[in-house]
């Protein structure tokens, strides 16, 4: 018969061997996302407890991760994944057979995990795995179960090769690693720094596997701590218990009652704890971004796409519900994309172009309100973003814009009956980050940026019945990055940017009469904007407050009060 320790180290050699084998297969990467998700946590605990904070942590895939911080102290800070998961894998190596500390443990990085998915984790994917995660763990806590030792085996030979595979893969083909961005950071060789890990980490294991090993004696396991609903006993405390003769029942039933007592009363303080922790993040959409297109369509507002500060590009169609508080996702476009624009007719609104960070697109997409249908309509020439676009007389416009490599000039006219798209005109230069109203049967176009990215202050008029082209205005001042709605006859020019966000409205009506409108209480600019029932919705961005809630603010231009509108989230039913 097997003695404990060689039934832990066979036990311990057929996982390892296991995971080595099947490391990139489908048996293991889901487990690995395990990893991925601690590694980011102890990057962002590192940067909380260094005096530093954390934007977000994204789970990316089974091998990647990404925290977005700011502050801390960058050797902790960025040591502290790879150190983190080989001490915490080394923790639950070494409390595999001491009950008491592994079910602390468990509770403890349970917790962990389900505070910060709850707090700062920002896929859906990622959120509803370290819930999942973070509440198995929580849940070994509270009883020893038969599989409870090979879980915690599991895991910790999980983290411990998972690290080794990094480290020694960073050792062999140099990467835009943890290493190298403290190496960067710090001027410390990036060797030595991928050498001073290996060394805690050796350390760590070693450590751990003495630890087991000893704790596996046949002296230790004579007398080991035992946790049975919340008590440490020891092997005497058993044998005296069972010998007292009458009282096995009333002891049994009295420990009974304590331990439903205990385990309601930590669920119910760890389940409220989590949910005042994380209060201004659970009772919201997850929809904050910037860069967004935005329409009206059927007295509903709709938003397109978008990409948030961190630079991710989202592709999801959002319908808002301005009755109920609500954001439903309503459908997806057919990439991620930001700097499209958009045009309503009707029931039907007409995207045009965009960029996902890398490339721009040429595609006319069609998206259906009523339906939630969203089809490609038909082609730009090229490819294309940054222009603007209006509706005259049935017809879509669409100006300038970057294509990727230059600046455009061109003006291309679509018909949204037949699909057919021809060249109209040219702007009296390229121009790009413009935007563009129809007013009085023509359509007029406002500042941008050159070829030069100087901003440009000319208003340029193009009149469809004869394609004539007119530099008819000047703004105060250059800018970029407007937005535009109409009201009562006039055209409202909000923000924009001139090195800085800019904070007034002007108003431009068909005489060509350009005046100060109002001045907001901030600067916007790359914003959405629509016009409902004589209120103006300025949307994107993140909520001041709710941080994760793209920022919807309600303009009444009549009184100059602006609100910001919090929605509810799919915990409100």
């Amino acid at each position: 018969m097997l003695t404990a320790r060689k039934q832990w180290l066979v036990r311990n050699g057929a996982i390892t061997i296991f995971l080595i084998l099947f490391w990139n297969t489908v048996l293991v990467k889901p487990f690995r996302v395990l990893v991925v998700l601690l590694h980011e946590i102890f990057h962002a605990l590192a940067a909380v407890i260094t005096g530093g904070g954390v934007h977000a942590i994204e789970v990316v895939s089974h091998r990647t991760g990404l925290t977005s911080l700011y502050g801390g102290i960058p050797g902790i800070v960025f040591s502290a994944g790879y150190i983190g998961t080989a001490f915490f894998g080394s923790l639950l190596i070494a409390a595999s057979y001491h009950y008491p500390t592994k079910r602390s443990l468990f509770l403890g990085i349970g917790t962990l995990i389900l505070v910060n998915t709850l707090v700062f984790v920002r896929t859906p994917f990622g959120w509803a795995y370290g819930m999942v995660a973070g509440l198995f763990l929580v849940a070994l806590f509270f009883k020893e179960f038969w599989f409870s030792a090979y879980v915690t085996d599991f895991i910790g030979l999980l983290c411990i090769v998972d690290v080794i595979y990094d480290i020694a893969g960073f050792f062999i083909n140099y990467s835009r690693n943890d290493a190298a961005i403290l190496s960067s950071i710090s001027g410390m060789s990036y060797y030595l720094i991928l050498s001073i890990w290996t060394i805690a980490i050796v350390i760590l294991i070693s450590g751990a596997v003495y630890i087991t090993l000893r704790n596996l004696s046949p002296q230790k396991l004579s007398a080991k701590l035992q946790w049975e609903d919340f008590q440490f006993v020891t092997q005497k405390y058993v044998e005296r218990s069972l010998s007292m003769p009458g009282t096995d029942k009333n002891v049994e039933l009295r420990r009974g009652r304590r331990t439903i007592a205990v385990y309601t009363s930590l669920l119910a303080v760890l389940v409220l704890a989590t949910v005042w922790v994380s209060r201004y993040v659970l009772f919201q959409p997850w929809t904050a971004r910037e860069w967004v297109t935005v329409e009206a369509a059927r007295g509903e507002i709709y938003i397109f796409g978008g990409r948030d500060r961190q630079g991710q590009t989202y592709d999801e169609i959002y319908r808002v519900d301005l009755q109920d508080l609500r954001i439903h996702k309503i459908g997806e476009l057919p990439s991620p994309r930001f700097a499209t624009a958009a045009v309503a007719l009707g029931d039907r609104i007409f995207i045009i172009g965009g960029f996902d960070g890398r490339r721009c697109f040429n595609d006319i997409l069609m998206f259906e309100s009523k339906s939630g249908k969203i089809n490609k309509f038909a082609e730009l020439p090229s490819s294309r973003c940054f222009g603007a676009a209006a509706a005259e007389n049935g017809q879509i416009y669409y100006f300038g814009g970057w294509d990727g490599g230059e600046q455009l000039d061109e003006i291309i006219r679509i018909d949204p009956n037949t699909g057919s798209v021809e060249l109209v005109g040219r702007l009296p230069s390229p121009r790009e980050h413009i935007t563009a109203e129809s007013l009085s049967g023509k359509i007029y176009v406002f500042g941008g940026s050159d070829v030069h990215g100087n901003y440009l202050d000319e208003v340029v008029a193009l009149d469809p019945s004869d394609r004539s082209i007119d530099s008819t205005g000047r703004l105060p001042s250059g800018r970029a990055r407007s937005s535009t709605v109409v009201m009562n006859n006039k055209i409202l020019l909000i923000g924009g940017w001139e090195g800085e966000k800019l904070r007034e409205v002007l108003s431009f009506e068909a005489d060509l009469k350009m005046q100060q409108y109002a001045q907001l209480e901030r600067g916007f600019s790359d914003i959405g904007t629509v016009n409902l029932d004589g209120e103006i919705y300025l949307i994107g961005g993140a909520h001041e407050r709710f941080q994760r809630q793209i920022q919807v603010l309600r303009w009444d231009p009549s009184s100059g009060q602006m609100d910001s509108i919090k929605f509810r989230s799919f915990l409100f039913w």
